[in-house]
């Protein structure tokens, strides 16, 4: 008996920015201090990371933890698509894995049907 799939391809954009700047942003704000802007927005300039191998490796795992496997990827311009394939008939058995907030926040901007 043979196997029926579904798949998915998502896309990620590689285009790389510069991570946050603390003192060009307090200096484009008159009145506020770099010290300032660092306490108030702690989350927005600490531990940016900019590893595109380990945020593919997190989303890769993701879905890996969702019962998809990755068995190819590709790239258009600035764009990484990685497709993933489960067989239909295993989903029923899946282990129902709860995405941590950190995760969730990785696979936020993918459609709906896109994600895992």
């Amino acid at each position: 008996m043979s196997s029926v799939f579904e798949y998915r391809t998502i896309g990620i954009n590689i285009n790389l920015t510069p991570p946050p700047d603390v003192k060009k942003d307090a200096e484009k704000i008159q009145g506020v201090s770099k010290e300032f802007m660092e306490k108030e927005f702690p989350d927005y300039y600490k531990n940016k990371s900019t590893n595109i191998a380990l945020q593919c490796q997190n989303l890769i795992n993701i879905y890996g933890k969702k019962g998809w496997e990755h068995y190819f990827q590709g790239q258009i311009g600035n764009l990484i698509l990685f497709y993933f394939k489960r067989d239909i008939e295993s989903v029923g058995n899946q282990i129902e894995y709860i995405l941590t907030p950190q995760e969730e926040s990785l696979i936020q901007s993918l459609d709906k049907s896109q994600r895992p």
